[in-house]
């Protein structure tokens, strides 16, 4: 492994740290806010701190004297269809933080690790064995981390259900329009997006 892959391989650790320590925070908030007025506050302050990175990273290009980001074209588009999922995503899992615990929570929304690969064959993107293999790892691991014995569905699992679908989704629009604009745009975009109907969804 090469010193760019170990950095991307750190990345997504620190990615998974923050991912599963942050069910621990939403579900602390819904004792105090409501799902939209929490999601709303979270989306707005990830993209109010990605706009001095862009400022940064068009900096750097500059230097290098590699082209400037596209601004426009596919990037709004992108922008408002991973916003426009991602709002109904986290508002399906913060409303079912309310009534599940933070491991079912965990667990049944990482069940899109095994529904990317299988709506990604029913769009003809076919995936290998050991893909197969490590996503039946992942499920039976994040089982045995986040299931501490409580049986039954209710009502707050099958919202997370609801935002697993919703983020698998999220996950392949990204992987639709990722390789046509700027990533770290596209995100800040749809954080802004994402944030407007939050804004108003608790009123």
């Amino acid at each position: 492994m090469d010193r760019r892959q170990l950095r991307f391989s750190l990345l997504l650790v620190l990615t998974a740290l923050i991912w599963g320590t942050a069910f621990v925070a939403q579900s602390q908030a819904t004792d105090d806010v409501g799902p939209f007025t929490f999601n709303a506050a979270r989306l707005l302050v990830g993209g109010v701190v990605l706009l001095p990175c862009i400022r940064l990273l068009d900096r750097l290009r500059a230097r290098n004297g590699e082209p400037p980001a596209a601004a426009r074209g596919p990037l709004l588009l992108g922008g408002v269809c991973c916003g426009t999922v991602l709002f109904i995503a986290s508002g399906f899992q913060q409303a079912g933080l309310a009534y599940t615990t933070v491991g079912k929570a965990g667990f049944i929304t990482a069940l899109y690790i095994v529904l990317v690969p299988l709506l990604g064959a029913l769009v003809g993107r076919r995936a290998g064995p050991m893909l197969w293999v490590g996503v039946a790892l992942a499920v039976a691991g994040m089982y045995l981390l986040c299931m501490t014995g409580e049986a039954g569905v209710n009502r707050g699992d099958l919202l997370c259900f609801a935002c697993a679908l919703f983020f698998t989704a999220h996950i392949l629009v990204i992987d639709r329009f990722s390789p046509m604009v700027d990533g770290v745009r596209m995100s800040c975009l749809q954080f802004f997006v994402g944030a407007e109907p939050d804004r108003h969804a608790d009123l």
